[in-house]
């Protein structure tokens, strides 16, 4: 669940968790503790780690392991519902935003507003998507995410020989 959820919903009900590795004797062969010690509190991991003992989906929610807890007949409609939102948005820009956290949250703060906005600039002039956003918000309507990739404007047309002799010479007067 550490590495393979971005968003977590668990059952009021059934929902169960626990590291379970000490007890065992080891502290495992993955990235578990790691990762767990990096998404909640110190002292809620070291709990966890340390003691082996199971929790239910409250005590989850209230440590930030979870983003949200619902009764189990809600369980699976909340999770498609959250989805759907998600499809709703623009794909390309969902998919650069997980690219984001995922690649770039060690580096300085400085060097992430880089990145990011390289990545927007990227999404606004190469993708058809924020053009939508825009118009729909203007239009007072729902976006039609489709990811588009903007087509390339035609290529100039071939110069002729004058043209292309007045270009040179223009070029060798300005380089001098």
């Amino acid at each position: 669940m550490l590495t393979s959820t971005d968003i977590r919903v668990a059952c009021e009900e059934h929902a169960q968790f626990k590291f379970a590795l000490l007890s065992q004797g080891w502290v495992g062969g993955g990235p578990g503790a790691t990762f767990l010690t990096r998404q909640i509190a110190h002292a809620d991991a070291m709990r966890i780690l340390l003691t082996d003992e199971a929790f239910d989906a409250k005590e989850a929610l209230r440590i930030n392991l979870i983003n949200e807890v619902v009764p189990h007949d809600q369980l699976m409609s909340r999770a498609e519902e959250i989805a759907t939102q998600i499809a709703g948005m623009p794909p390309l820009a969902v998919r650069m935003m997980k690219e984001f956290v995922i690649r770039f949250r060690d580096i300085p703060v400085t060097e992430a507003w880089r990145v990011q906005t390289l990545i927007n600039s990227l999404l606004t002039q190469l993708t058809t998507d924020g053009d939508e956003g825009r118009q729909a918000f203007l239009e007072k309507r729902p976006p039609n995410f489709t990811g588009g990739i903007r087509q390339k404007a035609p290529a100039f047309p071939e110069l002729t020989p004058e043209e292309r002799a007045r270009l040179d010479e223009t070029r060798r007067e300005l380089l001098g």
